[in-house]
């Protein structure tokens, strides 16, 4: 599976290979970049023997911002949006959106429930597949990050929100102002015979989450 990454000033290759122009504050969002690209590769291949066809998911852009700017950078404010929040437990929580445009949701729910058009999905059919999906990209997402840092990071159960793009960020932002100094955020697209769904992950990183992904970040390059 093909995966053009680009994130800021510096590319991240495999483990075994090359982190260059990397700064200390920077090494953990290059580090999730890569488990990103992990993280992507185990949802399409569990997808795929779920639906028993082939679902690729690239992420062709990740972002690296501070919180407040979300809104400017999208320019989605009133558009209706479906969501799906959770949270990580224990002192390494932090806050996960997976965000849909409408019609986006539509899509991927019809990738999800192999209906042949949007117009055979109902609500509930729709709301069952974006929790499912959600389920098995960000719990592929965290195995790696989890595998990364040798530490078992538990999600809680999956929330789902429709509302304007906006109000749904509005709620998250007032609470990360003081939580984050950068978002990770994923551009993430799914794909399946010429059919094509984007959705956006955001990742607000507590600072404990931060300094251990720099600390192993900082061991692996230094191996």
């Amino acid at each position: 599976m093909n995966k053009q990454l680009t994130f800021e000033t510096h590319i991240v290759k495999s483990s075994i290979g090359v982190y260059s122009a990397v700064e200390d504050q920077q090494v953990d969002s290059g580090i999730l970049q890569e488990l990103g690209s992990i993280g992507a590769g185990h949802a399409a291949t569990a997808l795929s023997d779920i639906l028993q066809q082939e679902i690729l998911i690239d992420m062709p852009t990740i972002h690296r911002v501070e919180p407040h700017l979300l809104p400017k950078i999208y320019n989605r404010h009133d558009i209706p949006t479906t969501a799906v929040y959770l949270q990580l437990k224990d002192k390494y929580g932090c806050d996960i959106l997976l965000m849909f445009e409408l019609t986006e949701a539509k899509k991927i729910a019809t990738m999800m429930t192999m209906a042949s058009s949007i117009e055979e999905l109902d609500q509930s059919m729709e709301i069952s597949a974006i929790q499912e999906l959600a389920n098995i990209l960000i719990g592929s997402f965290l195995t790696a990050i989890s595998d990364f840092v040798g530490l078992q990071l538990l999600p809680t159960t999956p929330e789902l929100i429709v509302d304007a793009f906006d109000a749904i960020l509005d709620n998250f932002l007032i609470k990360q102002a003081m939580a984050s100094e950068k978002a990770f955020v994923f551009d993430t697209h799914f794909k399946r015979k010429g059919e094509e769904a984007k959705s956006i992950i955001v990742i607000f990183p507590s600072a404990e989450l931060q300094k251990l992904l720099t600390e192993k970040s900082k061991e692996l390059i230094d191996v």
